[in-house]
């Protein structure tokens, strides 16, 4: 158990080091800027949004305009971005994630930046073995040009669901399509 949580007290000191994203007021997210060569892309919530249908929003800028802005959906609590080369195309890709409130299921959102436009990449779903014991709450990190998602495991003890001291570290290969095990 102690073991478990010094490896969940670094990744998550890792991914702050990482990602540096701005620390939200309150029930608030806070936009998050990075740079890619001579672009600016910023993820927000989207302010125009109603409030039966919360977006974020991405806009892509260079030094003299704004070239792209894209609007989504989400639902539950967006929670982190992340810009770089997935890939390994030489162009971007924004990762966008949010925790459903209902499942706890986080929801990762890859766009890549081609044309002059963010274009939506399916990323695929975890597999079967891969679900076993996923009850959601996925940190996900860029590190090393790798997008990685950890989540606790689960095990059923009666009709309850319990916190084992495994956690599943996995990364994603945009060559096959698939969530990798590290």
């Amino acid at each position: 158990m102690l073991r478990s949580s010094v490896f969940a007290v670094a990744l998550a000191l890792l991914i702050m080091l990482a990602a540096s994203p701005a620390v939200p007021a309150a029930g608030e997210v806070a936009p998050s800027q990075a740079t890619f060569g001579n672009f600016v892309i910023t993820v927000a919530p989207d302010p125009e949004s109603t409030l039966s249908a919360a977006e974020y929003q991405i806009t892509v800028r260079n030094e003299e305009l704004l070239l792209s802005r894209l609007s989504a959906p989400y639902s539950g609590v967006l929670s982190k971005s992340f810009v770089a080369d997935l890939n390994r195309d030489g162009a971007f890709e924004v990762v966008v994630t949010y925790t459903e409130a209902a499942t706890h299921a986080t929801a990762i959102k890859v766009y890549s930046w081609k044309d002059d436009l963010l274009q939506p990449l399916k990323l695929a779903e975890l597999d079967e073995q891969q679900k076993l014991g996923y009850r959601g709450d996925d940190e996900v990190a860029v590190m090393d040009g790798k997008l990685i998602r950890l989540f606790q495991v689960y095990e059923l003890q009666g009709n309850e669901w319990a916190a084992t001291a495994a956690q599943r570290k996995l990364h994603y290969s945009f060559d096959s399509g698939r969530w990798m095990t590290d």
